[in-house]
């Protein structure tokens, strides 16, 4: 992988992507989400979509790691862990090795189009949850097909985020569900970057760095979390999907 796009970037970009990694973490602190959703595309603009993915593979995983310890005694029996985690790594694996074959923007569009048609179906069907017994088995196919849409985007937060949200989780459990599910399928796009002769020791030493404007961004958000209800914390969500969708959608 040619580093020298690194070299190139102004200092405005350089400014925009470490903001970008602050901001993520903050989403990150409150709602247990935002980095990639945020950094990726930032990323993507100011060097390439390859790059991006890259970069974003340390922090896809740290950071996740102190919210699942945080949040461990949270866990729904429910929700079957490691299928989910399993099925995303090989999910996951599969978009990495198609990445530089593939074009990713029609992927991109549908996820973008699958998160309106979830807001649009939310807002008909407020009350909408699926059942216990779905969430059993539907653990793993939700987690390969977002660790799919992530080897191939560096997005996976759109199927992810519409599988949860369906399960109504309590705020602490949705947490961490999903960091588990991102140390899961980050820490098999890392072993599958290696693998492919993708990751390189300058790139994995940029990918640990980005965590200190993250690691900044959390600490902020985690203490503004402590005052967003459950119902707050839901609306947020739904509006980073919004958001998400248009970007994806519109390549905003």
């Amino acid at each position: 992988m040619d580093t020298t796009l690194l070299d190139q970037m102004s200092l405005l970009e350089t400014v925009g992507i470490v903001a970008a990694f602050v901001l993520g973490g903050i989403f990150k602190g409150i709602l247990g989400l935002g980095v990639p959703v945020i950094a990726v595309p930032v990323i993507a603009d100011a060097i390439s979509i390859v790059l991006a993915i890259i970069l974003i593979s340390v922090p896809s995983v740290v950071p996740n790691i102190y919210q699942v310890w945080a949040y461990r005694h949270h866990v729904d029996p429910d929700i079957r862990l490691l299928p989910l985690g399993i099925a995303s790594i090989v999910g996951s694996g599969l978009g990495i090795l198609t990445l530089t074959s593939v074009d990713p923007t029609v992927l991109t569009r549908l996820l973008g189009l699958i998160l309106w048609l979830y807001m649009g179906f939310r807002a008909l069907k407020p009350s909408f949850q699926l059942s216990r017994r779905i969430a059993r088995w539907t653990n793993a196919p939700a987690g390969f097909l977002a660790g799919l849409a992530g080897g191939l985007t560096g997005v996976s937060a759109p199927v992810i985020l519409v599988y949860l949200m369906s399960l109504r989780l309590p705020k602490e459990t949705f947490i961490l569900t999903i960091s588990w599910y991102f140390i899961a399928m980050g820490g098999g796009q890392f072993a599958w970057l290696v693998q492919a002769g993708l990751m390189t020791w300058t790139l994995f030493v940029w990918s640990v760095l980005s965590l200190i404007p993250i690691f900044v961004g959390m600490w902020l958000g985690t203490r503004i979390g402590h005052y967003v209800s459950k119902q707050r914390f839901e609306q947020l969500i739904l509006v980073m999907m919004a958001l998400m969708g248009a970007k994806l959608l519109f390549n905003l």
